[in-house]
């Protein structure tokens, strides 16, 4: 077997665990608050606590892809992977709100498990596998967050919300032993790259297609990200009785269950007749189904609401990452991910502080309305960009990095 099917199926092992890390924390965040004393301003407090992490990791993930470049992706891998689990044992000892933030924030200064996974199978994969090869490196991650909050709901009423969080450090480490032991990485077009933040950002920043890509990333993950501090909260709503724990579980794991089915067919779809048409359909129907949400009033239309959700949120990013991939020569790959992460990380805090605060100040049913809105508005900015005279940007040598022509990009 070629080496970057192996690093693709270790891959996945390890991101698939790291998913189910990731998914324990967030879905059970207000009980995490509680469990610190919070009772006043719950949603809002849960969208910053969410939303801290993905802060610092909004200037943090250029940096590491830059040293990505430079050091190699698997040792970021494992950084995070070491890094996380460590913050994740320590918040399961938090005793305040204040220490929950500082941890959350750690947690993002660290962060980039999945990032780095990506970018090493972009940079280790032929060109012609990588739409379906990114497609199902995200079902890894995608089927982690279908069994995390199943785990997380279960261990949070048998044990309490402190063994769920120490089972999230130990999986973590899980995660990052696969990685050691598995992954061979080999650096495709040469030496490793010399890097220069300051040169790497203009470089990018001059190429309009990666920007307007990372200006849709930070976008479409800022809409998927509103409703996270809400949806525990609606899900008591509509289930009427009990702590909710076991059900929000269930209904955070359909977008997962959603994106393992969707997520390669897309790859597949997006590789025959282009990645433009994926995207706009993936934003247009996850538009259309995030207003559909304010119509749910039972956990079952709840959760057929959000699988559907999950379908088509399923072509966004492997499309993204696929027309990134393909607009940059491999060795400035990991500095165009981390960049592309920095962005996504910026949707990831805006979203959540954004949905606590417009369900604080409107209503839940408003923070549906509201992604479904920005949804639209993500798909009207595709549509107008110009996806057929992108060329291979020059990244081994920043200076020639143009918008010349070459061939186009799908």
């Amino acid at each position: 077997m070629e080496q970057w099917r192996k690093n693709l199926y270790m891959l996945w092992a390890g991101t698939f665990v790291a998913g189910m890390s990731f998914s324990i924390v967030t879905p059970f965040m207000p009980t995490i608050l509680r469990e610190v004393g919070v009772g006043q301003n719950l949603k809002l407090w849960t969208g910053i606590a969410i939303s801290a992490s993905f802060l610092m990791s909004t200037f943090m993930a250029p940096v590491w892809g830059a040293l990505a470049d430079k050091h190699g992706r698997k040792v970021m891998i494992i950084r995070a992977g070491l890094g996380m689990a460590v913050i994740y044992a320590f918040m399961a000892y938090a005793t305040s709100l204040w220490q929950i933030v500082v941890l959350r924030l750690l947690n993002g200064l660290v962060s980039g498990f999945i990032p780095a996974s990506t970018a090493l199978v972009a940079c280790n994969t032929p060109d012609d596998k990588l739409g379906p090869s990114l497609g199902f490196l995200q079902t890894g991650g995608a089927l982690g967050a279908i069994m995390g909050p199943l785990i997380g709901g279960l261990t949070s009423e048998l044990m309490g919300i402190k063994y769920t969080l120490l089972w999230s450090a130990l999986m973590l480490l899980v995660a990052t032993g696969l990685v050691i032991w598995g992954v061979r990485e080999s650096v495709i077009g040469g030496a490793k790259a010399q890097t220069d933040l300051k040169r790497d950002l203009k470089t990018a920043f001059s190429h309009r297609f990666l920007l307007s890509m990372f200006i849709v990333v930070l976008l479409f993950q800022a809409s998927a990200s509103f409703i996270q501090p809400i949806l525990p909260l609606f899900v008591q709503e509509v289930q009427g009785e009990g702590d909710g724990a076991l059900a929000t579980g269930l209904i955070f794991s359909l977008v997962g269950i959603a994106t393992v089915i969707a997520a390669p067919r897309w790859g597949r779809l997006g590789e025959k007749n282009g990645f433009r048409v994926v995207l706009l359909a993936g934003l247009v129907g996850g538009g259309i189904m995030a207003f559909l949400h304010m119509l749910a009033n039972n956990l079952w239309s709840l959760g057929i609401m959000r699988f559907v959700y999950g379908l088509f949120l399923a072509a966004l990013m492997p499309s993204c990452h696929s027309l990134i991939a393909k607009a940059v020569t491999p060795d400035f790959r990991g500095r165009a991910f981390g960049f592309s992460s920095s962005f996504a990380q910026f949707g990831f805090f805006l979203g959540p502080m954004a949905g606590g605060l417009i369900g604080e100040t409107f209503s839940i049913q408003g923070v549906f309305a509201f992604t479904g809105t920005l949804l639209f508005v993500t798909a009207l900015w595709v549509r107008s960009l110009s996806f057929d005279a992108i060329g291979q940007a020059q990244a081994a040598k920043p200076e020639e990095f143009s918008l010349d022509a070459a061939k186009p990009i799908h």
